[in-house]
């Protein structure tokens, strides 16, 4: 939550990047309902989201300002349908309660008498006093009113004949669908043209889960697709405007490219109303370009993964499919250059795994340690692996320990010639591995390997002769686990051994 939220983008762009919600939980995507209890925050490597159901950011001006015009321009993305009047009073308060809980320093709802309120949004400069259900009380429609002060998109359903129908709302940024056409209609016959979900009940479900919600017990998903520049406005009314980016945008060069193709993901709050009994649906759009997406390397490798395993009719329907494959290929390319060594004999770490060598024989993928992205890059592994010849996971914790190093020993002993030997973990255990690998027989050409952090390394000391885990890096200094002693650590690393020299700091012995 940025203390100033009216700043211009170019001030607080890094507030977009560490507030984005990454959608991808693993390295395929597939139709679900994807629930879950909304108000808990989500870490990601950039920073955090999903503190609370309304969210306001350094767009928060610029999104306002747009959706003003779109109104102007086009009156059908506004419709209340008679009897959804109490709802959209309804819809209003409960966000102006929202706001007020998680802005309360920019926005204010305070009772001033029975069904009497004042408003106050300091960040726009207004003050309202207002008497619940008056209209006359209100300079505007209370949905368009609401709709005016937060950077979210509202549909509001309503629940009879055991069906939920989009019955009201305001929806300026749609992501290629019309409200204004969909204005009266079902849950379940707006989504029909969604491939799959009816086949694998995922509508269903979805409309089953709405109609058991209960007031005061938000929920949220997330969806998603690719849009080109930074259009918030991309529904079918004006796609001659937004529709011809898809061809021309396979013409350009990567720079551009990256600049203007971006990762628009949906945050979907799902609400019951507590007095009108209605759903309410909060759509808020993010977008990240692809250049900003690729500096959160994590996100970059899996964004990548996701648009090349994307099946074809998903792809085709959101509107992807004639630029996902330079998508995935524009991520891939954007992973970092590793640094050069800074020394004679340092190990050059790749910046992404390496893809496994299908001419292998047999497979032997070694992970070790807890570290998530471990686990990520050895399934990833499997998954490749499996798909050619007979695969097995070895996972241990450290090998520091006896028991794990005895259990790599037993693995290596029972690999055939041929096999193709895959380690990943932090750098002191995978050094070690390719050690005892290289101690085995394997030869580099069956070796692979990919480090997943730099914190720790094998250190020879020259003095005691014997090999430690130690936390540090090679040019640094470190304190001998054996003989005491301050070592500084030589930018010297034996592959054979499968560790860095140390010797006394200073040249004392």
């Amino acid at each position: 939550m940025t203390s100033t939220l009216d700043n211009t983008t170019a001030e607080t762009a890094a507030d977009l990047v560490a507030g984005f919600p990454f959608p991808f939980l693993e390295d395929r995507y597939r139709y679900s309902t994807n629930v879950e209890p909304a108000e808990q925050p989500v870490t990601t490597p950039a920073g955090q989201w999903g503190t609370a159901v309304v969210d306001i950011d350094s767009e928060y001006r610029a999104e306002l300002d747009q959706r003003a015009v779109t109104l102007a321009a086009d009156p059908t993305r506004h419709a209340v349908l008679p009897h959804m009047v109490p709802a959209a009073w309804d819809a209003m308060f409960t966000l102006m309660r929202e706001l007020d809980a998680a802005y309360p320093e920019q926005m204010q709802l305070r009772s001033t008498g029975p069904d009497e309120w004042l408003w106050r949004n300091d960040i726009l400069g207004i003050e309202q006093h207002f008497r619940y259900g008056d209209a006359t009380t209100l300079p505007d429609e209370p949905l368009r009113y609401i709709t005016s002060q937060v950077q979210e998109d509202i549909a509001l359903l309503d629940q009879r004949n055991d069906q939920l129908f989009v019955d009201a709302g305001v929806v300026t940024f749609a992501a290629d669908w019309s409200f204004g056409f969909d204005v009266g209609m079902s849950f379940l016959e707006i989504h029909g043209p969604v491939p799959r979900v009816r086949k694998e009940g995922v509508i269903t479900r979805a409309h089953e889960f709405l109609k058991r919600l209960q007031p005061h017990q938000p929920y949220r998903r997330t969806n998603w697709t690719l849009t080109i520049d930074r259009r918030l406005d991309v529904s079918t009314e004006i796609y001659p405007e937004w529709g011809p980016d898809r061809e021309s945008i396979q013409l350009v060069d990567d720079a551009e490219f990256g600049r203007r193709v971006h990762l628009r993901v949906e945050v979907q709050h799902l609400i019951r109303l507590p007095d009108s009994g209605a759903v309410m649906f909060l759509i808020r759009t993010y977008m990240l370009p692809l250049e900003q997406l690729a500096t959160v390397d994590p996100w970059r490798r899996r964004a990548a993964e996701v648009l090349a395993e994307l099946p074809e009719d998903m792809a085709d329907y959101k509107g992807i499919i004639k630029y996902r494959d330079r998508a995935a290929q524009w991520l891939r390319d954007a992973a970092p250059t590793p640094p050069a060594p800074t020394g004679p004999g340092l190990p050059v770490w790749p910046a992404t795994p390496p893809a496994v060598d299908t001419t292998g024989a047999a497979f032997l993928v070694v992970a070790v340690g807890d570290d998530a992205e471990t686990a990520h890059v050895s399934r990833n592994w499997v998954a490749a692996a499996e798909a050619v010849g007979a695969t097995r996971l070895l996972v241990l914790d450290t090998l520091t320990d006896e028991q794990d190093r005895a259990s790599l020993h037993d693995a290596l002993d029972e690999a055939l010639t041929g096999t193709r030997i895959l380690v990943t973990g932090g750098q002191y255990d995978v050094l070690t591995a390719l050690a005892i690998a290289r101690e085995a027989g394997a030869v580099p050409a069956e070796l692979s390997s990919h480090v997943v952090h730099l914190r720790d390394l094998p250190l020879y000391c020259a003095h005691c002769r014997n090999t430690f885990r130690v936390e540090g890096r090679a040019g640094g200094t470190a304190t001998c686990p054996g003989c005491s002693r301050d070592l500084e650590i030589h930018e010297h690393h034996s592959p054979t051994m499968g560790s860095f020299l140390a010797s006394a700091a200073g040249g004392d012995a």
